[in-house]
């Protein structure tokens, strides 16, 4: 007997997806991985998922879990590119992005409590209502709470307030052998669940702390000739403890394709430093400050103003590629010049354009993260893959740490903790894991089909080698790969197929959509409908049942409205039904259906009211 079906037994309320389509969806997060790749090292479809509503319930599936011996992935709104979310072997993935409720907001202490599945945004906007707001985010605002808590935890916000792990009250853990756990930071287990990518347990709820809404944003750019000179400029400010919420470096290459997404010449092509402060007297306070620095040219205010509200659009370039393939360390700030000009020389090696966007965490450090477009469909994809590892070995190399391990970056886990902290985290989740279920194949040690020798080329020794290898022969390799493939020209326009391979998987389409709240079915969102898109093109099989969830779709645009790429939803839409409708017909019955569902869940008329 199957799992699923075993499962099915004693699941009672427990929503479970075992269709092939619908699994299909959770075999991968947003990167760019090319099947034969993931295909060839695990087994990526889950045996099944399953969508639970409260504790018990997640008590329920670990218990089902542990008895079996069969692998467990929790996983948010899968917006990380690093697999973090990728099962390795099959087993149960545990969808928590429908866990999304606020459960309470305390105004007087200025604290919220939500469940794992929440998102940033949700948060923001309940929480402005009553005068307060986020101390620190991520730069998808759609993620799950959870999600960031386990992958990552520095963002927007930073300089100010730290990694979010201070912003922690409080949160719910349930470890794999059924344990529920409610931890502040003051306990022992608590740091295990943060940035550990879901190996330890699952985050049921956080409490988080918040603070008074500013009344206004006050926003600068700075420019500069190079980028030696920026981060000398962030040096001095962060030497100062500037009481700026964000500092954050911008290349000049990212101004350039800022300005062709725009159509317009609204940022100068130079190195960029953006300062946000939240009351007028901080921004003064530094205006005093830079001018004891030297005189520095300063953007238009508006321009300022635009680049800070698009901090939560960081993908938007991929509609210039189609795809986007991205490195992120965190950096010494003393070596972050040198590191990103030998990380653009590397790029020029393979006829890409190497993109800078940096935030500063603390008066040492920067986040920093490496870009640069190419094209998945092209055979030189397999080139640029590569490319990826390679800037993170530069900036390793350097003093810097890999931000997450998933499978991808599992290499450099030397980079990131020490063989004592290594011993330290296997012999927590020895207690509290014994048979290894939960996300396993990852983070600190890849595993692999075929006796485990794929996840060979995982190992530190063995990979950290082969990338200084690589790095030696770039000038060759990226040389012959660009004779024999060419350079990728930057898109002009988005027809459909090249709409489908912009997509950036965010999530964000997830969040807001009203069919997939009432449904919880990701195949009826626009990522699921760009998949089912790309199927259609690709010539693959769509069956009568995946076509039919095409046109459960309210037409309300606020998937394009907060599209990452910004990309004609609508439109695209409109191309999809009449492939669909001229294959398999047009579903009215079901239509009617689903509107009148839609009509009558409470749940919907929150949402609506929520973001009125």
């Amino acid at each position: 007997m199957r799992p699923e079906e075993e499962f099915k037994k004693i699941a009672g309320d427990i929503k479970i997806i075992a269709n092939a389509a619908e699994k299909e969806m959770y075999s991968h997060d947003i990167g760019d991985v090319p099947h034969i790749m993931t295909k060839t090292f695990f087994q990526t479809q889950p045996d099944f998922v399953v969508q639970p509503q409260n504790v018990d319930e997640i008590r329920k599936i670990l218990a089902f879990a542990h008895e079996k011996k069969i692998s467990v992935i929790p996983r948010g709104a899968a917006s990380w590119g690093f697999g973090g979310v990728i099962p390795t072997k099959g087993g149960i993935v545990i969808d928590l992005s429908p866990l999304r409720r606020i459960l309470t907001l305390d105004k007087k202490n200025k604290t919220i409590t939500v469940e794992a599945g929440a998102r940033w945004s949700d948060i923001d906007i309940l929480a402005k209502k009553d005068d307060l707001c986020l101390m620190s985010y991520p730069s998808s605002k759609f993620s799950t709470v959870a999600g960031w808590i386990s992958t990552g935890g520095y963002g927007i916000n930073s300089y100010r307030y730290g990694h979010i792990s201070k912003q922690i009250v409080s949160m719910t853990v349930v470890t794999p052998l059924g344990k529920v756990m409610k931890l502040t930071p003051s306990d022992p287990d608590f740091s295990w669940f943060i940035s550990t990518e879901g190996t330890c347990g699952i985050i049921y709820d956080v409490t988080l702390k918040l603070r008074d809404l500013p009344k206004s944003s006050y926003a600068h750019i700075f420019y500069f000739l190079t980028d030696k000179d920026a981060f000398y400029f962030i040096e001095q400010a962060a030497r100062q403890k500037t009481a700026a919420n964000v500092i954050r470096f911008v290349d000049a290459n990212h101004m350039r394709e800022t300005n062709e997404i725009m159509h317009a010449n609204v940022f100068k092509e130079e190195a960029g430093v953006l300062v946000e402060f939240s009351n007028p007297g901080d921004e003064q306070n530094f205006l005093d400050l830079v001018k004891k620095f030297g005189n520095y040219e300063q953007s238009p205010g508006y321009a300022a103003t635009y680049l800070w509200n698009e901090r939560l659009f960081g993908m938007k370039a991929k509609r210039l590629g189609p795809t986007l393939l991205a490195s992120e360390v965190i950096l010494p700030i003393s070596a972050s010049a040198k590191f990103i000009e030998k990380a653009k020389k590397l790029g020029s090696n393979y006829g890409v354009e190497i993109c800078i966007d940096s935030y500063i965490l603390d008066q040492t450090k920067a986040l920093i993260m490496t870009t640069f477009l190419c094209d998945s469909r092209k055979l030189k994809y397999y080139f640029h893959m590569p490319l990826v590892s390679m800037l993170t070995q530069t900036a390793v190399s350097m003093g810097a740490q890999p931000y997450g391990l998933g499978i991808w970056n599992a290499a450099f886990v030397n980079h990131l903790y020490t063989k004592d902290h290594q011993s330290q985290f296997n012999a927590y989740k020895a207690t509290v894991d014994p048979y290894g279920i939960m996300n396993p194949g990852k983070f600190l040690r890849v595993n692999s089909k075929f006796m485990n020798i794929p996840a060979l080329a995982f190992h530190p020794l063995f990979f950290g080698l082969s990338m200084r290898l690589l790095i030696l022969l770039s000038p060759i390799i990226g040389r012959i790969a660009t004779l024999l493939f060419g350079r990728d020209k930057k898109v002009d326009s988005l027809d459909l197929e090249l709409s489908t391979h912009a997509c950036a998987k965010c999530g964000n389409c997830i969040a807001v959509c009203p069919a997939y709240l009432v449904t919880r079915n990701e195949a009826l969102t626009a990522k699921g409908k760009v998949a089912l898109a790309k199927k259609l093109i690709a010539g693959e099989t769509v069956t009568p049942e995946e076509a039919a969830t095409a046109f459960m779709c309210m037409h309300c645009r606020a998937c394009e409205e907060i599209c990452q790429t910004n990309l004609d939803l609508m439109t695209l839409w409109d191309a999809l039904e009449r492939r669909l409708e001229a294959n398999f017909g047009r579903p009215d019955d079901r239509i009617k259906e689903f509107l009148k569902t839609v009509d009558g869940s409470k749940e919907y008329w929150d949402m609506v009211e929520r973001n009125s």
